[in-house]
């Protein structure tokens, strides 16, 4: 007897230790990939934050020389200015010191203006000492005829803007304490007969700028940094290795030299990440300048002018951000330390349940997704549908409506699909919108967007042109590209398009009314034999109310 139920139950014991070794090792699997996933997507999440993070800063550093170069051309065309170099009159200067002290005021982020004539002598000077404007009187001002800022600027032509490199400012050829960042920006001033007087010049407190990028590291893992052309650091969270190009005693503090690996790697890609031993690097190239700006060279010589005239697309500086490598490690022994006691806990209780709950977790994402592709975009073309859409319109609107641009739409009707349709069949008719979203989106810029409203209908969103000539130039090519021959598997079929063209705020200052005068324009394309582009108002439309 004893015999008989030995053999089963040594047979029972292999078979646990098969499941054993089974679900151990399913388990075991299932960590692992668990583990890679989740460390994946903490990587690709800080990578992505990182990035977005970087284009923030990028595109406020260059909302704030627009802003400055604004106010210095603003300055060179004063009317108190201009009246003042035609008369000479001493009350004129004194409205042009009134000016100089409002915008100091309303500013609060320059530390001087100043009017210097053809000589370089300083006519007007307001300094902004302690949080007060200061007018500096009479027997006070200075020549600057040697200064490289003078030099630089007067010979410039109308509307051209000097930028000096960002740096620290100098008093009696000592840096000021305490430090203060400073760019300058000059540009000529010219009377009305248009005979150069002089220069205007607004000395800008970069710490404002600086700030900007500080904010944007509070809540954040990384260290923000912003690096000149040459590796020296202007921002970095050590405040003693900034400005290393300043002080003989930094002169080798610099993160070309503590990263020249990156640095290296940098300076060939201009815009991209990577991870070394040091951490993971993001890092962006950003030029500030628009054209017609000029700045000079070196920042070791901050006294010399520079030798030729140097475009925008030299004067540039790094914004990078740095996760050390403690940051990875700490998470990696998280994570780990998470899923071993996961492990043990599924390993005794529910192994093969976890799976299968994973497994659902897994699925109910791609459902989820699918579900939101199904939300926003056109099945047959892939493009945005008529809700995504309507989306970015009050998106591009509201955009334009903060930042002073003009907006676009186009609406596009094509012109023989039916026909198509009936002779070649829907499967033809199919291919061929797929074909024109392709089309469409081969014409269009990158930030621009196409949808598919349905059926035969499209429409296109312009953002940031500057009039109406130039969404009327993108329609007339819409139409151009909708009359070449589409090379469908049924055959060549032959159509066009009827667009409708209507501009914001110049047309209407709605969404609603918007869409209704590109859309009344799209019809009078049609109604003038169609395969044309219409402009709202070319089409004998009133503003919508």
């Amino acid at each position: 007897m004893q015999n008989r139920f030995a053999q089963p139950t040594s047979k029972a014991m292999n078979l646990f230790f098969i499941i054993f070794l089974a679900v151990g090792s399913l388990l075991a699997g299932s960590v692992a990939l668990l583990y890679r996933a989740e460390f994946n997507t903490f990587l690709s999440e800080i990578k992505v934050q990182e990035r977005n993070s970087l284009g923030l800063q990028s595109i406020a550093i260059g909302d704030k020389f627009d802003t400055i170069v604004g106010d210095l051309l603003f300055l060179s065309r004063q009317n108190e200015l201009l009246t003042y170099l035609a008369s000479g009159d001493p009350q004129e200067k004194k409205a042009i010191q009134a000016e100089y002290t409002e915008m100091l005021v309303a500013k609060k982020s320059y530390d001087q203006i100043r009017y210097l004539d053809t000589n370089g002598m300083e006519r007007v000077r307001v300094n902004f000492a302690g949080g007060k404007p200061e007018i500096v009187p009479e027997e006070k001002l200075q020549s600057k005829s040697r200064r490289y800022y003078f030099m630089d600027t007067f010979v410039l032509g109308e509307r051209e803007v000097f930028v000096s490199p960002l740096d620290l400012n100098m008093e009696q050829g000592r840096v000021e304490q305490p430090l203060k960042p400073m760019i300058r920006f000059g540009t000529p001033v010219f009377d009305n007969k248009g005979v150069k007087r002089g220069i205007v010049l607004l000395n800008y407190l970069a710490a404002n700028l600086l700030e900007l990028i500080k904010a944007e590291q509070a809540e954040k893992k990384s260290a923000n940094m912003l690096v000149n052309t040459e590796g020296y650091w202007l921002l970095n969270p050590e405040n003693e290795k900034e400005w290393g190009f300043m002080f003989e005693d930094r002169a080798k503090i610099s993160f070309a030299v503590v990263y020249p690996e990156e640095w290296r790697m940098i300076r060939q890609q201009g815009v991209g990440q990577m991870q070394t031993k040091n951490g993971l690097f993001t890092f962006t190239t950003i030029y500030p300048l628009q054209e017609g700006f000029r700045f000079r060279s070196g920042s070791g010589e901050p006294h010399r002018p520079f030798a030729i005239g140097l475009g925008p697309s030299k004067y540039s500086w790094v914004l990078v951000s740095q996760i050390p490598p403690e940051v990875m490690t700490n998470h990696t022994r998280a994570l780990m330390g998470r899923l071993f006691k996961i492990g043990a806990g599924l390993f005794v209780l529910i192994s093969y349940g976890a799976w299968q709950l994973a497994l659902a977790i897994t699925k109910r994402r791609i459902s989820q997704a699918q579900l939101v592709e199904l939300a926003l975009y056109d099945p047959l073309t892939g493009l945005p549908n008529r809700k995504f859409f309507f989306d970015r319109l009050e998106e591009g609107i509201s955009h334009s409506v903060r930042h002073g641009r003009r907006l676009g739409l186009l609406y596009i009707d094509l012109d023989g699909f039916k026909a198509v349709n009936d002779t070649m069949g829907h499967g033809a008719g199919d291919e061929l919108l797929i074909k024109v979203g392709v089309t469409l989106k081969k014409i269009l810029r990158k930030p621009d967007t196409v949808a598919r409203l349905g059926g035969d209908e499209f429409a296109v969103i312009l953002f940031e042109i500057k009039g109406m000539e130039d969404a009327r130039r993108v329609g007339e090519k819409v139409v151009e590209a909708l009359c070449q021959p589409f090379q469908l598997k049924a055959g060549t079929a032959r159509i066009g398009g009827s667009v409708g063209a209507a501009i914001f705020p110049d047309h209407e200052d709605t969404a609603d009314a918007l869409i209704k005068q590109a859309d009344a324009a799209m019809y009078a394309a049609k109604a003038k034999g169609k395969s044309t582009c219409v402009m709202a108002f070319d089409s004998g439309l009133s503003k919508i109310h």
